[in-house]
């Protein structure tokens, strides 16, 4: 939802601020929410005419009308949800947000869908509730693990480990092509005036 979350997560922790990661975190999630509750506010004004604007089916916009503020209502745990895992990923924890909606999705969302929609006779809005159930069990989960269980200053003190490594890494490769560029160039002061040999 807010890719900017994600990057300047990431950067924060790196310039070791982890108190301004924290900020960034917490106004993207308040952003997404802002944004959420304006999706649930338009499926509920709409409703009755967004299907209008695809098909003439008079059996199919009583569906619609149905299931839509449902639809915003995923849209309110999605849109935190997708934000909160870009700052899992700028705090290098992808695999959290990846466990977390996997979880999700399928342990929680899949067994409620199948049993309102075919076991319980709900039908068509059992479906959406599925995923509704899905996207709330995310978002909890993933704002828990955000809010309640990140330590900031230990993920900046990660960051400059990672990118330590990866800077003496680059700098080790640099330090070898300057020897090779210093064994060229000396190569080339010999005098012999045959560059064939060194390239």
């Amino acid at each position: 939802m807010f890719p900017f979350s994600e990057i300047q997560v990431g950067n924060d922790l790196g310039a070791g601020k982890p108190y301004k990661a924290k900020l960034t975190a917490t106004v993207a999630l308040g952003c997404a929410f802002v944004i959420g509750f304006i999706n649930v506010a338009w499926t509920v004004i709409l409703r009755e005419r967004w299907a209008g604007l695809f098909t003439t089916d008079d059996l199919i916009k009583p569906l619609v009308a149905t299931v839509l503020p449902i639809i915003g209502l995923c849209e309110l745990g999605n849109c935190p949800q997708t934000t909160g895992c870009g700052i899992l990923r700028g705090t290098a924890r992808p695999v959290i947000g990846a466990r977390i909606n996997l979880g999700s999705f399928y342990f929680v969302g899949t067994p409620v869908a199948v049993g309102l929609a075919f076991w319980l006779g709900v039908g068509f809005p059992g479906l959406w509730f599925g995923l509704l159930s899905a996207q709330v069990a995310c978002l909890l989960s993933i704002l828990y693990v955000i809010l309640m269980c990140t330590d900031w200053e230990a993920e900046a003190l990660k960051a400059r480990k990672l990118t330590s490594v990866e800077l003496s890494t680059c700098n080790g490769d640099a330090e070898k092509g300057y020897e090779k560029d210093e064994e060229i160039k000396g190569l080339l002061d010999n005098g012999n005036g045959n560059t064939d040999e060194v390239l």
